[in-house]
């Protein structure tokens, strides 16, 4: 072989290597993560446990996570607004993902007015907007909602009414919470928070298809 073949196969060879490595680079490089309307955890948050009672009156825990994606929202059932609405939001987000084959997102209505939002009432609640939805609650007197609310980062308060026409006695109050979707992975840890829309007037919903779409979106990269 003549000193100019040599050269233009070594050339040739060391172009080849060069390819060769970038590709394997390429191909090896992290995903990037996706753009969602919220905020995708870089690493889960691990959940404490907790204790709550579901709308069959069954004991809700931490261990009732494991092994299934869910998808937490939360608020109280006498909200004239912003809870039917998110619920009704996400029946319509649950089923176009069951038609692009995402079944397996069971919803989550935690109340943060467990007083009046007994067992019975979220029976009567939570199954009208989908009857595979799970509505959460705790006994009475019981504080092991706080780790649950504090795990996910619920915002909530309730606020006495005020007034002349307001007997103190009475102990009535209301209710004020965020707007907010917790994404719990199968691993019982909190993987996303997704925000809502907003509108020129404040107001605050969510949109069935970019619930629907931040969803697959995640799911498709974490896999």
């Amino acid at each position: 072989m003549s000193a100019r073949a040599r050269m233009l196969a070594g050339f040739l060879s060391a172009n080849i290597a060069i390819v060769t490595v970038a590709a394997i680079v390429l191909l090896n490089r992290p995903a990037t993560p996706p753009q969602i309307q919220g905020v995708l955890l870089p690493q889960a948050r691990a959940l404490p446990e907790f204790q709550l009672l579901d709308h069959h009156n069954r004991e809700f825990t931490r261990s009732d996570l494991q092994g299934r994606w869910h998808l937490v929202t939360y608020g109280f059932t006498t909200c004239p607004d912003i809870c039917p609405t998110t619920l009704t939001q996400l029946a319509s987000a649950t089923r176009a993902l069951q038609k692009q084959g995402y079944p397996d997102l069971q919803v989550l209505f935690y109340t943060v007015d467990p007083a009046r939002d007994t067992v019975t009432q979220l029976s009567s609640y939570v199954p009208y907007f989908d009857p595979d939805f799970i509505g959460l609650t705790r006994e009475q007197g019981s504080e092991q909602n706080i780790p649950f609310e504090q795990g996910l980062g619920i915002v909530a308060q309730l606020l006495p009414l005020e007034g002349p026409d307001i007997d103190p006695q009475d102990n009535e109050y209301q209710v004020v919470h965020g707007v907010k979707l917790f994404l719990i992975n199968p691993g019982a840890r909190l993987q996303a928070i997704l925000d809502p829309d907003t509108s020129f007037s404040g107001v605050h919903s969510f949109n069935p298809d970019t619930i629907a779409r931040d969803y697959m979106a995640i799911r498709d990269y974490l896999d």
